[in-house]
């Protein structure tokens, strides 16, 4: 490897090497990732098979991290800025050498010189799906390999739609209408979905607004009014209920998962939490009614650490087909290699995979900057206000697009 960039630098004059040869040992190191919302826990399945067939020399520390996602970035952040200008031996066993980054952070780690910088040659980005490939980069160079792809969903209740005669919605005006007519005649909630105060709120308000029009440049625009009108209005109609206001992945799930709600937008592993519960044959899974946010996971590896040449085998491993094939048969993620979308194995063993496939595909990313916690944050605030008070919907808007800009370029 270090002969070959000494070849493309004298060569070829590209540029700086993606890899420092001083930092180039191998040693155990640690992985740490978001909490793992399985209940089958397959991420800390493969650290262990990976510890199983390599030396213990490299073995790897899993440490789970909290969940919700901001409480996960805020202290990735931290640790990484009290270790910045500290490298290998220096930063001791301080440095979390594999780190998973949701999609939407690879600029700001990056730009903040807390990630190495990667190989392309050896890390092979033009096996992933092209949007996960490109949320990997930032100003065209990489910094991180995709791991999990994700795309909202809906599940539903197919027993309960069967019942009444009619087909899973496939708009905006279809499902609210099955929300707030056939809901209630079974004493459950219509729809709900991950509208607290964090994250996962802009995700929901983002698909919202694509799925009326909108986009993210234009929060005061008629599509963004109709999105997030249509999600307020359903809270204050009923047919989203008030306590949806504090809902996460793991609360909205519970609705859903003890019968309670019709709808549920969440994220594609929740199939795996379902196909083990009381409502196995009573829900299906498909496309929400509209554009769905791409979600996901990206790891990278921190500029502190003393073992990036482990580090990099290690991702290699995460990334690689038998590992992503594991993770979508044991928890349903959805893969970001192109070819298992294609296996014919898969697709026989996992019908709905053409559902996966079709939303990752179909998904569009968020913002992509470098102040992106800024960004969010205003977008959460401003989002949750209107929810709660639908009167002050336009008011909010108004102010939010302002605040986006702002925020947007760091100010």
């Amino acid at each position: 490897m270090i002969r070959w960039l000494v070849v493309c630098l004298v060569v070829a004059g590209c540029g700086v090497p993606a890899v420092d040869p001083a930092y180039e040992g191998r040693g155990p190191i640690t992985f740490v990732d978001s909490y793992d919302l399985s209940s089958t826990g397959p991420i800390r399945r493969r650290v262990e098979a990976w510890n199983a067939r390599s030396s213990s020399v490299e073995a790897v520390t899993y440490v789970p991290m909290p969940t919700p996602t901001d409480d996960y970035r805020a202290q990735l952040m931290a640790r990484a800025g009290d270790l910045a200008g500290r490298r290998g031996a220096d930063a001791g066993s301080q440095c979390y050498d594999v780190v998973t980054l949701d999609v939407v952070w690879t600029a700001a780690f990056a730009r903040a010189n807390y990630l190495a910088r990667l190989p392309e040659a050896e890390m092979g980005p033009d096996r992933f799906l092209p949007a996960s490939a490109e949320s990997a980069r930032d100003n065209g160079r990489l910094w991180a390999v995709p791991w999990r792809a994700d795309a909202g969903v809906l599940f539903y209740r197919s027993d309960l739609l069967a019942a009444e005669g009619v087909s899973r919605p496939t708009s905006w005006d279809e499902l609210e209408r099955q929300a707030a007519t056939i809901a209630p005649k079974y004493g459950i909630a219509g729809y709900v979905g991950q509208l607290g105060q964090y994250e996962g709120l802009t995700v929901n308000a983002l698909e919202a607004v694509w799925g009326h029009g909108g986009d993210a440049d234009h929060w005061d625009g008629p599509g963004a009014r109709a999105g997030v009108g249509r999600l307020a209005s359903g809270v204050e109609q009923g047919w989203i209920p008030r306590e949806a206001l504090r809902y996460d992945e793991a609360a909205s799930l519970k609705e859903f998962l003890e019968g309670r709600a019709l709808f549920l937008r969440t994220w594609p592993y929740a199939r795996a939490e379902l196909e083990a519960s009381p409502l196995k044959d009573r829900f299906g899974m498909a496309a929400l009614p509209g554009p769905a946010a791409l979600g996901g996971w990206n790891v990278a590896v921190s500029r502190c650490s003393a073992h990036q040449a482990t580090a990099r085998d290690f991702i290699q491993f995460l990334t690689g087909e038998e590992s992503q094939a594991a993770l979508l048969t044991q928890a349903g993620y959805p893969p970001t290699l192109a070819s298992l979308y294609e296996d014919r194995e898969l697709r026989a063993r996992l019908p709905h995979l053409v559902v996966l496939e079709a939303a990752v595909l179909n998904a569009r990313n968020r913002p992509r900057t470098a102040h992106y916690d800024e960004l969010t944050r205003v977008v959460q605030r401003a989002v949750h206000n209107a929810l709660g008070n639908p009167q002050a919907l336009d008011a909010e808007l108004r102010q939010l697009a302002e605040d986006v800009v702002r925020a947007s370029s760091g100010r």
